[in-house]
């Protein structure tokens, strides 16, 4: 019976092989977009999972607010460790990562500038599941100046020499003894290094008011984390109550009743990657919102994929009610063709998933480049995927055709055989009812895309208070020594530069930074310090930058006194609550020593400039005068950028051996928001996607419609009515199904995307605008599809379609 079922399925694929290729061709694209988005969601949601402990190991962050402001750190103290295996049984283990920057590393002649550096306690490979290739796990890391290297980078150094053993020079640590080689750490993990410290090779900083090193801890097995939770209020009084009371001059209690607050929390392993968005992250994470908007869309685009197979397929049953009353008459019973039809729906999903694939391996290098991923055809042809992709394509083929199956073999057959095609039941309704679900899902697509690029048009058309074009920025630039004065002003000369100055931090960077806390000089002991991110700028900061100086001065080498001299931005003016901030003098809070306790003098303000993602609002910044040359910024005034790149870079070769590093910085603030930029493309992808689907869709119905209506087009155009009245009686419902989606659309559009936006601390409106022009190109794609069909079926002879009734 089933062979029977496959070869009737089979010569009615071929008979009508236009309408097969389009069902089939919809089918595939949906399926292997939905493939793609799961692959990605499956991705996203397997982050440190691969650790064989990962339920039980919990990262401890540090949350509080301090003088009105909140902070919430992923870094902790580093003693946090320690106490908490210390003071309570149910932490089995600990380890603390501490980041080391940037590296000049050497063997030889080789030389790179290594980030991806990290100090980490010894027993970091028993703590997480990063294969060790050689090595002791239990004691790599025990000694001083010891690292362990992944294979990539010991391929790098050491080619295929044994590294074990082997020295690397390693900027200011000097010599290095290489005691292991690891894994390259997973891609599905929140944290990518290349070189594993010991941290007994660095200094931790022994203070509660601090986070100075990244603390995970293991939970015995069974033992509840909220049990943990519930008990850190009592370690924070415990421990770092002291140390309020030491630095801040108040009780806990006081501290508490002023309205701050200081806590630690512990934060899964497995939920860093997609919920966590702290300061002091390893990395940038992703978003959770994402992964159920992805998700959604997979579900929506499978759906209009399927929704389309039911309305090509109720559109090409005009065509078959002869065979179905035929096969009634000779006895079939309606079972027996539901099994047929059945048939037919499975076997074209089927097909439709061969197509899946195939257009999967194509297009899989063109979606990594896209969602920033490595995956591979491993990913998708393995047999768990084949085997949950096959289930699937039965459950949608069944699913699909239960109601072609059902419309089909209700035809009645005397009414059938008499030339009458109406169905047993009344099923318009349904199938507009479809047809309006597809475009309200394109056109919320549609108009989330132009919201999220009108976002990105929105950053990168803003002001952020300096200009960013035309620099360039030389990183590591500390490598000079005392070669870099020098080095500033053979640059300085140079015909294509304007301006050139040496920072501990650029604007858009993640290094050199910090955050203290600050007092006005004579204010009251009992007010909580004001948390203000520092760094350290020479005198052509400014310039350098072209950012704005409201009142004061700027800083200046003759003047002996800078050393002791502050600029501060406005929103730092706000916080101290000055009108008047020049001359005015402000002091640290200090670490315990009398040197820390200094008074800096306000000499100049200048304008807010966003130095940080528009995801956060622009925090107070003081900015000392100090000769850190962690960073050089090149203010480029020649069109002729090439030319200068390689004068610069030859005199860095001239100057020092150390490799030669550089950004730009309009790329670097580019790069801030890649992930929404990424974000935008598929989502742009998916929603042309959504609507080509839809259209198919749309075009079925159409087809479905005109062939219904055939005697009364024949009637109309021998009683004198235009091909133009005609296409429009045929096009109006179509656009009444989409206008009734956009009223739909539009809101749903509108909350989720004012969600989204709410990301941003700086973000632009949803303008009324989005929602017409998506309005206006979803008719306009709608009435293109619809035209097609009915064009064609008012050109055709009245006196055949007549006749054919």
């Amino acid at each position: 019976m089933l062979s029977s079922y496959l070869k009737i399925a089979l010569r009615s694929l071929w008979n009508k092989k236009a309408f097969a290729s389009i069902n089939i061709f919809g089918l595939a694209i949906g399926l292997a977009t939905c493939m793609l988005i799961l692959l990605f969601v499956q991705h996203e949601l397997s982050y440190d999972r691969f650790n064989r402990n990962a339920d039980r190991i919990f990262r401890v962050t540090l949350h509080g607010r301090i003088g009105g402001n909140d902070i919430n750190l992923a870094g902790a103290s580093a003693p946090a460790g320690p106490a908490l295996m210390h003071d309570y049984p149910g932490v089995e283990a600990y380890t603390r990562f501490s980041t080391g920057g940037t590296f000049l590393v050497r063997n030889g002649e080789k030389r790179f500038l290594e980030e991806r550096v990290i100090f980490t306690d010894s027993n970091f490979f028993n703590f997480f599941s990063v294969a060790l290739l050689k090595g002791d796990a239990n004691s790599v890391l025990k000694e001083p100046k010891t690292v362990v290297l992944t294979k990539s980078t010991a391929l790098k150094y050491f080619g295929s020499e044994d590294p074990i053993g082997k020295s690397l020079e390693m900027g200011t640590l000097g010599p290095v003894r290489v005691t292991g080689v690891c894994e390259d750490v997973p891609s599905n993990s929140h944290f990518h290094y290349d070189f594993f410290g010991s941290m007994k090779s660095v200094t931790l900083g022994e203070k509660w008011l601090s986070s100075g090193a990244h603390t995970y801890v293991l939970l015995r097995k069974g033992y509840p984390v909220g049990k943990l939770t519930a008990q850190m209020p009592q370690l924070v009084r415990k421990y770092i109550g002291p140390e309020i009371q030491e630095f801040l001059g108040m009780s806990y209690d006081e501290y508490i009743r002023k309205g701050d607050r200081f806590g630690i929390g512990l934060q899964p392993l497995t939920d860093i990657h997609l919920t966590s968005n702290l300061e002091n992250e390893l990395e940038g994470n992703s978003n959770i919102k994402y992964i159920y908007i992805f998700t959604a869309i997979a579900a929506f685009i499978l759906l209009i994929a399927c929704i389309n197979f039911m309305n090509l397929s109720t559109a090409g049953s005009a065509g078959r009610a002869k065979e179905v009353g035929v096969r009634k008459v000779m006895g079939s019973v309606r079972q027996q063709l539901m099994a047929q039809f059945l048939t037919e729906s499975v076997l074209v999903t089927l097909f439709a998933l061969l197509a899946a694939f195939a257009l999967v391996v194509l297009i899989l290098p063109g979606f990594n480049n896209l969602a920033g991923k490595q995956f591979d055809l491993q990913s998708i042809l393995n047999g768990r995927v084949i085997a949950s992709a096959l289930a699937g394509c039965v459950v949608v083929g069944l699913l699909a055709g239960s109601y072609p199956a059902f419309f089909l073999s209700a035809f009645r057959p005397v009414a059938v055989l008499k030339g009458s095609i109406q169905s047993g039941v009344k099923s318009g309704w349904l199938r507009n009812t479809l047809v309006t679900i597809q475009f309200v899902v394109s056109i919320a697509m549609i108009i989330g895309t132009m919201v999220v690029y009108q976002q990105l048009r929105f950053i990168q058309n803003k002001n952020v208070g300096f200009d960013k074009d035309q620099v360039l920025i030389l990183h590591d630039t500390y490598l000079l020594g005392d070669k870099a004065r020098a080095f500033k002003q053979q640059l300085g000369s140079l015909a294509g530069v304007s301006s050139v100055t040496f920072a501990g931090y650029m604007p858009a960077g993640s290094s050199n930074n910090s955050t203290d806390g600050f007092l006005p000089e004579n204010a009251d002991n009992n007010i909580t310090p004001y948390r203000t991110t520092t760094y350290q700028a020479d005198e052509d900061y400014l310039k350098t930058l072209g950012i704005g100086l409201v009142s004061g001065r700027n800083f200046s080498r003759t003047s002996g006194g800078d050393s002791a001299s502050v600029l501060i931005n406005e929103s730092a003016a706000i916080q101290f609550g000055w009108k008047s901030p020049i001359g005015k003098r402000i002091r640290t809070i200090g670490n315990g020593t009398p040197e820390s306790k200094r008074l800096y003098t306000v000499v100049g303000v200048i304008k807010d400039f966003h130095f940080r993602s528009m995801h956060e609002r622009i925090a107070p910044l003081v900015i000392f005068y100090g000769g850190d040359q962690y960073q050089m910024a090149i203010r480029i005034k020649t069109k002729d950028i090439p030319s200068l790149l390689k004068i610069v870079e030859k005199t860095w070769k001239a100057t020092s051996d150390n490799p030669f590093a550089y950004s730009f910085l309009d790329e670097r603030f580019d790069k801030m928001y890649e992930s929404e930029q990424r974000i935008g493309k598929l989502f742009a992808i998916f929603a042309g996607l959504a609507v080509m689907i839809a259209c198919l869709g749309l075009f079925g119905l159409a087809a479905f419609t005109t062939l219904q209506r055939t005697k009364e087009i024949g009637v109309r155009k021998v009683l004198g009515a235009s091909v133009f009245s005609i296409v429009s009686l045929l096009s109006k419902d179509f656009v009444k199904l989409v206008i009734i989606a956009i009223v739909i659309a539009s809101p749903l559009a509108w909350y989720g995307m004012s969600k989204w936006l709410s990301d941003f601390a700086y973000k632009t409106d949803i303008e009324w605008w989005v929602f017409v022009l998506a309005g206006i190109l979803s008719i306009s794609v709608a009435l293109l599809t619809v035209s097609f069909q009915s064009i064609k079926a008012a050109l055709v002879n009245p006196v055949k379609s007549l006749k054919a009734e």
